[in-house]
């Protein structure tokens, strides 16, 4: 490797329009005050591209936000079109030589500094091992059961092996320790960010639109696509020359062309309030088995592979097989890309849209709110418990958001239910906004599987004589 770094007008990487794109996604994040995908809980104060030899080795698209908390956070992306994470992947091999120069000398235990690359494809069932690996390193607190638990078979599965045994190949190979500590704090800070705006009927694209449709007064809604064609070609100029914006600077250069743009976004604190409800929902649904928490990984895997053939998910079973323990992993695991909105008997607002509106302080309709909940990488409405839901005004909100959501691209609804669900009287829910959303094959949980068992066996000494194969 070389310290050399040619100029960002010659050496542009290959896919100009979608970096393009992606930079354009950032600016209007910027643009309407909008959390940036990647660093949850903060807002961006300048966009920069093409800043290779400024000390960013992940150079084509770098985002610099301020936390809530006042500090300070930045986000570097190396954007690919194509990329498989394989062993054989020169692409993939690339980039993690440029994250470790890039984390080469830094405080990795900080949360200051993070890296990811975008994509040009969106597949719950090939991202999910690398997504759920990856938010293992987040979440485990130590190196050592974050590597004991990717060994372990039933816990990991041969794809996130492989994945964290090439990263590491790789970030050897650049010159980084072979140490599990500092592998473990590099993956922690990466992320995967799908963007599908090469896909025809991208959602992507759709989301921009709709986001660039708020960004404007209400008169100039009309002009939402021209407005995202600027930035995207803008963000194209912007690389050519290694430059950035901050939001005060965009923002005149739009007026000039002449963009009519709104205030800032609304809602920021009914974001963070339906964030907080979600996990004290989420928290109401017990994950551990005598202390041991089973990691599902093959139940993960169906579901993210169900994801893609619909975005309508039932996941179905017996009573205690583990379906809301099933869905709050993967909640867990989405809630790094996507919003989250959960209901569950008991914990939603009753009396349909407009109580739950006024109840949260919402400003603008359900379609714009949810709309804009989409904008920050994808939503997913969680329905806990269908068929326990027996309150009619609780129904009715539920009822309500599920219609709403079947407009929206990007929005996935996903319920858990007994496996005799509507054996006597149909599902409750909407059957057009089900057919507008395109419903999945239900997903079945059976009881625990040879390898959870074991699994279980291993990290709860205490079962091993329930567990046994002739314990009645």
């Amino acid at each position: 490797m070389t310290d050399t770094a040619a100029s960002p007008a010659s050496s542009g990487p290959a896919g100009a329009v979608f970096e393009g794109q992606v930079g354009a996604h950032y600016l209007l994040t910027m643009l309407a005050d909008a959390e940036p995908r990647g660093l949850p809980g903060s807002r961006v104060t300048k966009v920069a591209l093409q800043r290779g030899a400024e000390g960013f080795p992940l150079d084509d698209v770098i985002i610099h936000a301020m936390r809530t908390s006042g500090s300070t956070a930045t986000l570097e992306i190396q954007v690919k079109r194509t990329i498989t994470f394989s062993a054989g992947d020169a692409v993939f091999k690339k980039v993690v030589e440029q994250i470790a120069a890039s984390a080469r000398g830094r405080n990795l235990n900080a949360d200051d500094h993070h890296f990811a690359v975008a994509i040009a494809r969106r597949s719950f069932k090939i991202d999910g091992p690398y997504q759920d690996v990856l938010r293992w390193a987040r979440e485990l607190g130590d190196p050592k059961t974050f590597v004991a638990r990717v060994a372990r078979k039933g816990s990991a599965s041969d794809d996130m092996r492989d994945f964290v045994s090439t990263f590491r190949t790789h970030l050897v190979a650049a010159g980084i320790a072979d140490d599990d500590l500092v592998v473990w704090q590099i993956l922690r800070n990466f992320q995967i960010l799908p963007f599908d705006y090469a896909v025809t009927e991208s959602a992507s694209t759709e989301l921009a639109f709709e986001r660039a449709r708020r960004t404007l007064t209400p008169g100039e809604a009309h002009s939402a696509k021209a407005l995202w064609e600027n930035l995207a070609f803008r963000a194209m100029e912007i690389a050519s020359v290694g430059g950035d914006r901050d939001r005060a600077t965009l923002a005149t250069e739009l007026v000039q062309v002449p963009f009519q743009l709104a205030g800032t976004v609304r809602n920021r604190a009914v974001r963070d309030a339906l964030a907080e409800a979600a996990r004290h929902v989420l928290a109401d649904i017990q994950q551990d088995v005598a202390g041991a928490r089973l990691a599902r990984t093959a139940h993960l895997a169906a579901l993210a592979s169900t994801r893609d053939q619909g975005r309508y998910v039932e996941i179905r079973g017996a009573a205690g097989v583990g379906k809301s323990a099933l869905l709050r992993f993967h909640a867990e695991q989405v809630a790094e890309q996507a919003r989250l909105v959960v209901l569950s008997p008991g914990r939603t607002i009753p009396r349909g849209w407009l109580a739950f509106k006024t109840a949260l302080g919402i400003e603008g309709t359900a379609h714009d709110f949810l709309s804009d909940l989409a904008c920050d990488g994808g939503a997913t409405l969680i329905i806990d418990n269908l068929d326990f839901f027996t309150d009619e005004n609780e129904r009715k909100t539920v009822i309500d958001l599920v219609r709403e959501a079947a407009s929206i691209p990007a929005i996935h609804v996903i319920v858990s239910a007994r496996l005799d669900f509507d054996a006597d009287l149909p599902n409750w829910l909407p059957q057009d906004a089900i057919t507008a959303l395109g419903p999945a094959p239900p997903l079945i949980i059976n009881e625990l599987g040879v390898e959870e068992v074991e699994e279980l066996r291993a990290a709860a000494p205490i079962l091993i004589a329930l567990l046994a194969d002739d314990h009645p």
